[in-house]
Parts: structure tokens; C-alpha cells; sequence
């Protein structure tokens, strides 16, 4: 299988995220970059990540957007990911997730400082 090792390793850090209440059921969305095949790995929308297997994780042309492998259909902001790993080659893996608080803050549009001045370069570079 193409990519197994990376496939396998998102289906994996997606139940931890489960485990550890960064989301819940099929919430969120993780991937990984292989710089060297040109290709991102993206879990699929709406599958549990306790039922999701290495298989259905689906691989994407970061360049073109084109399903290169895979059956199932690609994570609804699969654009978003494919985006940052076209434009910013320092990124290799992004898990999205949903958690309680940070969505709690969000909705209450209170203003969440930064707790170390790498994140606020970090939010910095991001706004650029």
C-alpha cells in the first residue's frame, strides 16, 4: 500500500486525539505531508476514528488536489491542508481538531493571549 507507514500513523494519532478530548467522534481532521512523493495523507470525512483503517485514508497530489489513492471521500477541508503544504514547505503535518474550550472561547469571542512569545510570532507569521 502506498504510504502505508504514514497512513497508518494518522489513523493512530486519530484515536489519541479521541483519547485525549482534543475532539469527539468523527470531528476534525488530521494529515501528513510526504515532501518526497509530493503527496498528503488525509483522513476521510465522517468515519470514526476507531473504525477507520489505514486504506481509507486518502492520498491527495499537493499540487493539483487530485485523489491519487483512496475510496473514500477526503476530508471536507482537505483544501485547506493541501494549501498550507503547497505554500509553506515548513510544514509537514497538521491535526485540526475542534476542542471544547478552544470552540467555548471562540463562540464567546473572548481574546486568548499568548502564553509564550514563540506563539505570538507564531500568530504573527501566520497573519502574514
Amino acid at each position: 500500500m502506498l504510504l502505508q507507514e504514514i497512513r497508518e500513523e494518522i489513523v493512530q494519532y486519530g484515536q489519541k486525539a479521541i483519547e485525549a478530548r482534543l475532539t469527539k467522534g468523527t470531528g476534525g481532521n488530521l494529515s501528513i505531508c510526504d515532501r518526497e512523493s509530493g503527496l498528503m495523507a488525509i483522513t476521510p470525512s465522517g468515519i470514526d476514528y476507531f473504525k477507520m483503517t489505514p486504506e481509507m485514508i486518502v492520498l491527495i497530489d499537493v499540487q493539483t488536489g487530485k485523489i491519487v489513492d483512496g475510496n473514500e471521500v477526503p476530508s471536507s477541508e482537505c483544501d485547506m491542508h493541501r494549501i498550507f503544504y503547497k505554500y509553506r514547505t515548513d510544514i509537514d503535518a497538521i491535526i485540526h481538531t475542534h476542542t471544547t474550550f478552544a470552540a467555548t472561547i471562540s463562540c464567546l469571542n473572548w481574546p486568548l493571549p499568548a502564553l509564550h512569545y514563540l506563539v505570538a510570532k507564531v500568530v504573527c507569521v501566520w497573519m502574514m
